[in-house]
């Protein structure tokens, strides 16, 4: 049992945007869609850096203060656009090949069509460091979240890519939506909605 009081959360600001990509890194070193676009075990390490400062103008960015857990939102009223520019998509071929950016762009394309077509909170990323799992730091950041959204009767959605996920984040309330397969042999996402209370 985990008591979330000693559990810090504070917004993110510039300056933890590389510790946020590092934590988020080693979180998702295992998640199958990032797998999917590259079997190199570098491309977690090549991709969450280039998400993370499109994300932190939101100012829906936390991270915990002991730096093993973050969290990646957009609020309802913000239009996330996360488009790589030329820059970006050399180094990701010089890298990890013109397989990897197709599939990217692939994903992107498929994940916005399945979006809600209400306002709605964004769950765009939430992790843990591997060795700090099961010890209420993703639950906690997640709550801290939901609370807010909750106060401002706002809907949250995600899309989740790990099946052991599930059960995580049915306890805190969302519900299965849909379901997409990514092609050839790729995983499957569940894109998951939770309701204010």
């Amino acid at each position: 049992m985990f008591d979330q009081s000693d559990i810090s959360i504070r917004k993110a600001c510039k300056d933890d945007a590389i510790q946020i990509a590092e934590i988020l890194s080693d979180a998702f070193s295992d998640d199958p869609v990032g797998k999917w676009i590259s079997p190199n075990p570098e491309y977690p390490r090549w991709c969450w850096p280039m998400i993370v400062p499109f994300l932190l103008p939101h100012n829906e960015v936390y991270i915990t203060s002991d730096r093993l857990g973050a969290l990646l939102g957009v609020p309802p009223e913000a239009k996330l656009n996360i488009r790589p520019n030329l820059a970006m998509l050399w180094n990701l071929w010089w890298r990890f090949g013109t397989g990897s950016i197709l599939r990217l762009g692939r994903i992107m394309k498929m994940l916005e069509q399945n979006h809600p077509k209400a306002q709605y909170y964004y769950l765009l990323a939430l992790g843990v460091r591997l060795g700090s799992r099961c010890k209420g730091i993703g639950s906690a950041l997640l709550e801290h979240v939901l609370k807010e959204c909750d106060q401002q009767k706002t809907g949250v959605y995600l899309e989740n890519s790990n099946s052991l996920n599930m059960k995580f984040y049915q306890r805190h309330g969302f519900k299965l939506q849909n379901e997409v397969t990514l092609p050839k042999n790729g995983p499957t996402l569940w894109l998951m909605y939770r309701d204010p209370i």
